[in-house]
C-alpha cells in the first residue's frame, strides 16, 4: 500500500528547541503518544512502569545519573510500541560493545537506550560541558542517533527527543488516515464508521460476509457444536486499523487478526477494483458488485444452553448504578454512585439519549433513587430527605414519618403534577415548601409500609406489606378504594408492576401473584425450567419483576429472566456479576401514549452493580457505560 512519506525532523545543534522543562516535554510527550495508541487500538503496546531496580543497573552503566526527564518517562511507560523499543541494562552494555567495535575509543561516549529499526538512539556522555550546558539543564544529556559506523546529533536531551517521536506517530496517523477516494467510499458503503481517523468500527450479523473473510474452514472450526458463529450478541465486532491495514473480529470463540492481504482479498469480493491504481479500461471487475451495509444484516440466532443466554458486558469501571428515571428509553437519567460505603459518597447523574451517555452531573449526596418530574425538575432520594435539582441549583427537603416508628424509605416517584416518596409507615407528597402527608391519607399504620409505588397519571398503586402479608392499594384520583380482606396476599411481598390494568405481585419466595378486580390469584411459571434454576439447581432468588405485552420478567442475582407466554423462559446473564437486578420502567407505567395508542418509546431499564440494560420489543440492548 503507497502511502505519503513523512517528513523527517533532524535537529543538527545542541540547541533544545524549546525553552520547555525537559522533564514536562518529555511526560506531555508520552501523554501524545498514549493518546495515539489507545485510539487507535493499541492500548496493549504500552509498557509498565521501569521498576527502580531497573534504573539503578541503567545509572550503573551509564556512569552517571540518568537524566531527569528519561527517569520520568520511564516511570510512566517503559514501551511506546513500534518502530522504538526502550532497552535494558543488560541490552545497553550490548548494544554499547557493539558500538565500541565498530568505532573505536571514540564511541564509549555513546550509551545507547533505544533501538528504532536499523538505528540506535544514544546518549552523548562526551564533549565536556560545553555540550551539557548549552541544554541550559543540568543532569540532561544530548541525543545522538548511531547508524552504520556514524553519530547524528539529533535532540538536546530526552525530552526534545521523545517529542520528535510523539510528532512521527501523529503525522503517521495523518497520513494513513488519506485513503484513496474508492477506498474511502467502499468503507462508508460497508458501513464502517471512523471515530478516530485510523480506526473503523462496524458491527454485523452477515454470515456470508464474515465466512468469505475467515474461510468455511475456519468458520466450521468457530461453530463447533452449537453451530453459532457469533456470540450472544447475534453479531460480529470488526476493528479495522488503516494504518496498518489489519482487521480484528470478534466472533464466539475470540478474537480473530487478519492481515492486509486478506483484508483487500475480502475488500474485493465486494468491490473488484485496484483501489490504490489509476482506473484500467483493458481489465473489468471479475464479478458484480456486492456491495451491502453489513448493519443491517438480521443477527444470528442467540445462543441458549441449559436455558441461560449470555449478555455482551460493557460495564463501568467506578460506577454501580441505582435508579433510572424519564419517559422514553430513547432519553432517561441514570443514577450511579461509586464503590464507597461513606455516607458522604457523591453520585453521578448520567443523561443517555440512544444508548449513548449525553452529559454526567456529580451530586455531592449519597442519593438512592432518582425522579425526572414532569416539569423537568429531577429529584433524589436519601435516607434522611429529598434533594431538587433546578436551574444548577439544589435544595434539601426533611423527610418526617408521620406514624410512629423508624423512617425508611423506598423510593421517589410521581403522579401526574404530584412528587410523592413513600417507604415505612408513610406515603408523602410535596406541597411546595416541604414534604406532608399524601392527601387523602393512605391511613397506614406504625406496622405497614409502602414497598413500591406505580402511577398511572393522576392514579397511584401501592404495594402496602405489614406483617408477612399484603395488598395493592388503589387511589383512582379521588379516594382510595376499599381493600377487602380477601384481596389480602398472604405472603412476605418484595415487589410489584401494573401492566394493562393488573398488578403482578412478587413474593419473596419467588411466586407471582395477579391482582385484578377479584382476589389475587398465583401465575403459573415453569419454575423447573433451566432458566428459573442456579448452576447448583437451587430455585433463583427473585427482587423485582415487571410485565410487558407476552410475558414478565423477574430479577434476580446477576441477570433476569424472561418468562414469555408462548416461548421457553431465559435467563439473560452478566458473566462474571452476581449482583441483585433492579427492574425500572421507563416511560408511561401503562404502556399507552397520551393518545391511548401503544407507546413505542417506553421500555425497562435493568441494573445490576456496574451493568445496564434496556429491555425494548423483546430483547435487550447492552448500554456501554466503560469510559465511567
Amino acid at each position: 500500500m503507497r502511502k505519503t512519506p513523512l517528513k523527517k525532523r533532524v535537529t543538527r545543534s545542541n540547541r533544545p528547541r524549546s525553552n520547555v522543562d525537559p522533564t514536562r516535554a518529555a511526560i506531555a510527550a508520552l501523554e501524545r503518544i498514549r493518546t495515539v495508541l489507545v485510539n487507535s487500538g493499541h492500548e496493549g503496546r504500552l509498557g509498565a512502569p521501569m521498576s527502580m531496580k531497573e534504573l539503578a543497573a541503567q545509572a550503573q552503566f551509564l556512569g552517571m545519573e540518568l537524566p531527569p526527564s528519561y527517569v520520568a518517562a520511564m516511570r510512566v511507560a517503559s514501551k511506546i510500541g513500534d518502530p522504538e523499543a526502550f532497552l535494558v541494562s543488560d541490552e545497553m552494555a550490548a548494544e554499547a560493545d557493539e558500538i565500541i567495535a565498530y568505532g573505536g575509543e571514540e564511541a564509549r561516549r555513546y550509551a545507547p537506550f533505544c533501538r528504532a529499526q536499523d538505528k540506535l538512539v544514544c546518549f552523548d556522555r562526551g564533549g565536556g560541558k560545553r555540550q551539557i550546558t548549552a541544554v541550559r539543564y543540568q543532569g540532561e544529556l544530548p541525543i545522538v542517533e548511531w547508524q552504520d559506523g556514524s553519530a547524528n546529533p539529533i535532540a538536546a536531551h530526552f525530552g526534545e527527543w521523545l517529542d520528535m517521536v510523539a510528532d512521527a506517530r501523529e503525522e503517521s496517523v495523518e497520513s494513513a488516515a488519506k485513503m484513496p477516494q474508492r477506498l474511502k467510499r467502499l468503507l462508508y458503503e460497508l458501513g464502517f464508521r471512523f471515530e478516530y481517523p485510523v480506526v473503523g468500527r462496524l458491527e454485523t450479523g452477515d454470515v456470508d460476509a464474515i465466512e468469505e473473510l475467515i474461510g468455511q474452514e475456519h468458520a466450521l472450526h468457530v461453530r463447533g457444536e452449537v453451530d453459532r458463529l457469533f456470540d450472544s450478541s447475534g453479531k460480529a465486532s470488526l476493528t479495522l486499523n488503516v494504518d496498518e491495514f489489519t482487521l480484528a473480529v470478534s466472533l464466539r470463540t475470540g478474537i480473530f487478526v487478519y492481515g492486509a492481504e486478506d483484508v483487500f482479498r475480502w475488500l474485493r469480493y465486494f468491490r473488484d477494483e485496484n483501489f490504490f491504481g489509476e482506473d484500467s479500461a483493458t481489465r473489468g471487475p471479475s464479478h458484480p458488485d456486492a456491495v451491502r451495509d453489513l448493519r443491517r444484516a438480521a443477527r444470528e440466532a442467540p445462543l441458549v444452553m441449559r436455558g441461560v443466554m449470555h449478555v455482551p458486558t460493557m460495564p463501568a469501571s467506578e460506577h454501580v448504578f441505582r435508579a433510572a428515571s424519564g419517559t422514553s428509553a430513547t432519553d432517561f437519567y441514570l443514577l450511579g454512585r461509586t464503590g464507597s460505603t461513606s455516607e458522604h459518597a457523591s453520585s453521578v447523574v448520567l443523561h443517555v439519549v440512544d444508548g449513548i451517555v449525553a452529559t454526567r452531573h456529580v451530586v455531592d449526596e449519597p442519593l438512592n433513587d432518582l425522579y425526572v418530574a414532569r416539569d423537568g425538575s429531577m429529584w433524589g432520594l436519601t435516607t434522611t430527605h429529598a434533594v431538587r435539582f433546578t436551574g444548577g441549583r439544589t435544595k434539601s427537603f426533611a423527610l418526617r414519618r408521620p406514624t410512629h416508628g423508624r423512617p425508611w424509605w423506598y423510593g421517589i416517584g410521581g403522579a401526574a403534577d404530584r412528587v410523592i416518596v413513600w417507604g415505612a409507615g408513610a406515603l408523602l407528597e410535596f406541597a411546595g415548601d416541604g414534604f406532608v402527608p399524601f392527601d387523602p391519607d393512605a391511613m397506614l399504620d406504625d406496622t405497614e409500609s409502602v414497598v413500591a409505588l406505580v402511577s398511572h397519571g393522576v392514579r397511584v398503586s401501592a404495594l402496602v406489606c405489614g406483617d408477612r402479608m399484603g395488598a395493592v392499594a388503589r387511589f383512582d384520583g379521588m379516594v382510595w378504594q376499599p381493600i377487602t380482606e380477601d384481596q389480602v396476599i398472604d405472603a412476605n411481598l418484595a415487589d410489584f408492576d401494573v401492566w394493562r390494568g393488573s398488578a403482578f405481585v412478587l413474593d419473596r419466595d419467588g411466586g407471582i401473584w395477579r391482582v385484578d378486580k377479584g382476589p389475587p390469584h398465583t401465575v403459573n411459571l415453569p419454575i423447573r425450567q433451566q432458566a428459573f434454576l442456579t448452576e447448583a439447581g437451587t430455585p433463583r432468588p427473585f427482587h423485582s419483576v415487571r410485565a410487558f405485552d407476552g410475558g414478565l420478567l423477574l430479577a434476580s442475582n446477576g441477570g433476569v429472566v424472561v418468562a414469555h407466554n408462548t416461548k421457553e423462559p431465559v435467563f439473560h446473564a452478566a458473566p462474571g456479576c452476581r449482583d441483585p437486578v433492579r427492574l425500572v420502567r421507563i416511560g408511561d407505567d401503562d404502556g399507552r401514549a397520551s393518545d391511548g395508542k401503544v407507546n413505542r418509546e417506553a421500555g425497562i431499564v435493568a441494573l445490576s452493580g456496574p451493568h445496564a440494560w434496556v429491555f425494548r420489543n423483546g430483547s435487550f440492548n447492552v448500554l456501554d457505560m466503560r469510559e465511567l
